[in-house]
């Protein structure tokens, strides 16, 4: 996770070690309050055949989770002065 959320930061033009201490931290400890105590219900309950469903369907829901974590962390970089489009001429017409 670190490796993913280290390097998207990079092609967004973001700091790497921001969006690790923005992201990372929160996620890991997400991690560990969830998936924990899905894998035991899921080993002690739920049928053998339905085990991979049912890890399939909260996974579905943790990687919607990282994905808002990971596009909340970080900053924006700031455009060089000059070079934004809001706030600029009308083109002639």
């Amino acid at each position: 996770m670190a490796l993913f959320l280290s390097t998207m930061a990079y092609m967004e033009g973001n700091s790497p070690v921001q969006r690790l201490k923005d992201a990372y931290l929160p996620g890991y400890q997400k991690n560990l309050m969830v998936w924990p105590w899905v894998q035991f219900t899921n080993f002690k309950y739920v049928p053998q055949e339905m085990r991979v469903l049912v890890v399939n369907v909260i996974s579905l829901g943790w990687n919607c989770y990282l994905s808002s974590l990971n596009s909340a962390g970080g900053t924006k970089p700031n455009p060089p002065v000059g070079k934004t489009k809001e706030g600029g001429q009308l083109p002639p017409s």
